[in-house]
């Protein structure tokens, strides 16, 4: 768990979902910014449908706020750049 990620995650202005399934990646990842959990995982943290936690990770993607490397066979890596944490929020 990276406290100083998370900390950032809670002052950012993104939308609620948004920043809810960010900090469940922020409670999984190191201080590299680097996590591996499942979709499932992350739905289950949040209390969220599989395909909402996936819209909202889209969503941040978009946002330049995190990076997904697909493994073949593995989980996807994921890449949280917290100084894109204040960039404004899509409505």
């Amino acid at each position: 768990m990276s406290i100083s990620l998370m900390t950032a995650a809670w002052k950012s202005p993104l939308p609620s979902g948004q920043k809810f399934v960010l900090i469940a990646l922020c409670d999984n990842a190191n201080d590299q910014g680097e996590c591996y959990p499942s979709i499932a995982t992350i739905a289950y943290k949040c209390s969220m449908g599989e395909r909402t936690v996936q819209g909202h990770i889209t969503a941040l993607e978009a946002l330049g706020i995190l990076r997904r490397e697909m493994r073949r066979g593995r989980s996807t890596n994921y890449r949280i750049y917290s100084a894109h944490f204040d960039a404004p929020a899509e409505s």
